[in-house]
């Protein structure tokens, strides 16, 4: 894997967490080329459990804010501490294919006959010396094919780094996702609470007024029928919040806080930054997918397989001194020379398999490069429009919350009815909930965006103190961090 590529990759991870903290919250960043997470790196620590006051068969909620969530996803999740296994396990393959296979190893033949008889010719046999045959045979192998079998070894090892980082960066913008998602549901069920307290001490203001003959029967059945549809309405929301709960819960994989943990925070959106045109971006999104990289790992490594079906169309000979010591104890030294008659099965259909499956590598990541074009194009489409909805609706949310406080005024006041009260109430919860659907769908937009452009977020604001922290990478800067290094 090239230096470059993967400082261009990892540093737009890291420009993600920048992206997803607070300016006050910052910690160390890592270097470029460092992993984010490594293996032998003590995991991040636990969220604290905050104590509850509820009895004690009720677990204690675990708030846990964004930045927690993503490095908790990143060293605790089941599927990535899984598949970051694999390394290793590719990286010696690759110690195994630089060295010469077992079939090439030299082979020592010994045939001794010490019992060796001649029949007299009168009758009888006398015995003769012992005939003894000691040969050494080394197969060699020429066409280069020790160097195509350790290519084939890196390009799987490369291949093996890239799945990581892109499980790496699904598993970070699925948090993100999920996150987000908790946020917002707890959001909407905090707009539906507030709607069934409000209705509730409608109800309760409307039955004193009745019994001071300010307000009619019809009045009170009126509030009691919102109040209760707003009831049920609560308990919707509530499952709502339960069920994105438990799937964000799900994606960090921490068993003993499974049942407890909670987003803490605030749904935010980066503020849009235009870095460049729509080239340049999709240019920075064919150079930072990891799934083109892998692809061209799996090309790299097709293309060496067929290199070396054509070397072992070359037959493994066989060569190596001989000694024999025949029964009259004559002494014979030579060599000897074996070689396979390539007759049966001349290597043909192997190489032919070899190049279709090169064929259908190269096929693949041209695929896979329009597919990225594709999706680039169609998000950042996506990402404006919702930019462009989350400022209509924060544009008319005050105006709507101000005329709702006045409309509460005048109905204390005496100055309007019931019915009129309840129609402006359910419109300011109406535009409250379409701001919240708005922000939902901006962050949702942001991890297409993050998707798209392969964990480089050019799209979103970094707080300044934030932009200094990132570290500038230098033509030094070329480790790989300890899951980087190679044998």
């Amino acid at each position: 894997m090239d230096a470059t590529q993967v400082l261009r990759v990892e540093l737009g991870l890291v420009i993600t967490f920048c992206l997803l903290r607070p300016a006050a919250a910052q910690t160390r960043m890592p270097m470029p080329g460092e992993r984010l997470v490594s293996p032998a790196v003590e995991a991040a620590p636990l969220p604290r459990p905050e104590a509850s006051a509820a009895a004690s068969d009720i677990p204690a909620s675990t708030p846990v804010d964004l930045p927690a969530a993503l490095e908790l996803t990143l060293s605790r999740n089941p599927d990535l501490v899984a598949i970051r296994q694999s390394l290793p396990v590719s990286s010696a393959a690759v110690a195994v294919a630089r060295r010469f296979p077992t079939s090439l190893n030299p082979t020592v033949s010994v045939d001794a006959r010490p019992w060796t008889f001649e029949r007299n010719p009168g009758g009888g046999s006398r015995p003769l010396e012992a005939d003894v045959t000691i040969s050494w045979n080394q197969p060699i192998e020429l066409g280069h094919r020790r160097a195509y079998r350790e290519a084939i070894a890196r390009a799987a090892y490369n291949q093996a780094e890239w799945r990581v980082l892109q499980a790496e960066l699904a598993a970070l913008v699925q948090t993100y996702r999920l996150h987000q998602t908790a946020t917002y549901r707890r959001g909407k069920l905090r707009v539906a609470q507030q709607l069934a307290d409000f209705n509730q001490a409608l109800v309760q203001i409307v039955q004193r007024q009745m019994q001071a003959n300010q307000a009619s029967p019809a009045d009170v059945s009126v509030a009691e029928v919102e109040n209760q549809a707003t009831i049920q309405q609560l308990a919707a929301s509530q499952q709502d919040y339960v069920a994105a709960l438990t799937e964000l819960r799900q994606q960090m994989g921490i068993p003993e806080f499974a049942g407890s943990i909670e987003p803490s925070g605030r749904l935010r959106v980066p503020e849009p930054v235009t870095p460049g045109d729509e080239e340049n971006l999709l240019h920075t999104a064919l150079a930072s997918r990891p799934e083109i990289h892998a692809a061209a790992a799996q090309v790299a490594g097709s293309r060496a397989a067929v290199s070396l079906a054509r070397a072992d169309r070359i037959p493994i000979f066989s060569v190596g001194p001989v000694y024999e010591r025949d029964e009259s104890g004559t002494s014979f030294y030579g060599i000897v020379a074996s070689t396979p008659v390539p007759v049966l099965n001349a290597g043909g259909p192997l190489l032919r398999q070899r190049e279709a499956e090169y064929r259908r590598d190269v096929v693949a990541l041209e695929q896979t490069r329009q597919r990225v074009r594709a999706q680039v194009k169609a998000t950042l489409v996506k990402w404006n429009q919702v930019q462009q909805l989350v400022a209509r609706t924060q544009a008319t949310i005050e105006p709507i919350q101000a005329e709702t406080a006045r409309m509460e005024r005048l109905y204390k006041a005496g100055q309007t009815d019931l019915i009129r009260l309840l129609q402006v109430r359910g419109r300011l919860i109406q535009a409250e909930n379409a701001q919240l659907d708005a922000l939902w769908q901006a962050t949702q937009a942001y991890a297409d965006v993050l998707t798209a452009l392969g964990g480089t977020p050019l799209v979103g604001s970094v707080e300044a103190d934030a932009a200094r922290a990132l570290p500038v990478p230098s033509n030094g800067d070329t480790h790989k961090g300890q899951a980087r290094t190679r044998d």
